[in-house]
């Protein structure tokens, strides 16, 4: 538990920063494709075990949530919020 956050932070990093790169070398494309992508990139995540066990149930439940919200539906704020949130209590875990 004690790793949770700093985990948590870590995993929403590389996912942001895979999107942001998948954006950038993309023409300009549509929310479809950015959820696909997320979608494949989630699905190598934990199929190839990159991230510690803890955070599989983060990568069902954010696969979940991008197939519940709609193929039309731009998680990318929703990540960064998330990313930040983590980040937080983060700090506030680790105190000043």
């Amino acid at each position: 538990m004690s790793d949770s956050f700093s985990q948590r932070v870590h995993f929403y990093y590389c996912i942001l920063v895979a999107l942001k790169i998948y954006v950038k070398t993309r023409k300009p494309g549509n929310v479809r494709g950015k959820n696909n992508f997320l979608l494949k990139w989630l699905r190598n995540a934990q199929d190839d075990m990159i991230f510690h066990p803890d955070i599989n149930s983060e990568i069902s439940w954010l696969r979940g949530k991008i197939i519940s919200s709609g193929p039309d539906a731009d998680l990318e704020p929703m990540l960064e919020y998330v990313y930040e949130t983590a980040k937080r209590a983060e700090k506030l875990r680790l105190g000043p």
